[in-house]
């Protein structure tokens, strides 16, 4: 559930329009209103699939904070799916360690100083601790492998979880 939620958690964001989607500056707050629908529309495109059911609950709370002040639905603690929990670390870190258009890559260190800041507000105290001592070597063997093994490994990755036998192979991708 946790694998197929990370890959289909912003799903809902084909439903946003593209000059909010897209836009390079900060959101105006009547365009973030727009913005945070994409869990919810994200929740609907799952639905009715079984084999998602799971995925559906990262899907609809990847947003949530532990303090109850996130989106869709405002929970708070343990209330958030724990599924949930785990996976908005891990989309904050990617996100701060990752180039953007509009950003540079942060710094492992500095990634980790922010996530660990904001253990019990943003996030799950426990997550992060457990967070804080994996992330280190799992980014170390990340950025080391290079490109195409990461691509090797998330289409291994695609073809145990979403059954993908006519998946194109790493090989012929023409994205990275």
């Amino acid at each position: 559930d946790l694998v197929v939620g990370a890959f289909l958690h912003d799903v809902g964001k084909i439903g946003i329009p593209d000059h909010i989607l897209l836009k390079p500056g900060k959101l105006t707050a009547e365009e973030f209103e727009v913005m945070k629908n994409h869990s919810l529309l994200g929740t609907e495109i799952v639905a009715g699939n079984h084999w998602l059911a799971g995925a559906a609950q990262t899907i609809r709370h990847h947003h949530e904070r532990f303090d109850g002040t996130g989106y869709p639905d405002g929970l708070r603690g343990e209330a958030i799916p724990r599924i949930a929990r785990v996976f908005a670390v891990v989309d904050v870190f990617d996100a701060l360690t990752s180039e953007r258009p509009y950003k540079k890559p942060m710094a492992l260190a500095e990634a980790l100083s922010i996530i660990e800041g904001d253990a019990g507000r943003h996030f799950d105290p426990v997550v992060v601790v457990v967070f804080i001592k994996i992330a280190p070597s799992l980014y170390a063997n990340a950025v080391q492998v290079g490109d195409a093994a990461l691509r090797q490994g998330m289409h291994a990755l695609l073809c145990r979880y979403f059954r993908m036998e006519n998946a194109p192979s790493p090989e012929r991708s023409d994205h990275s």
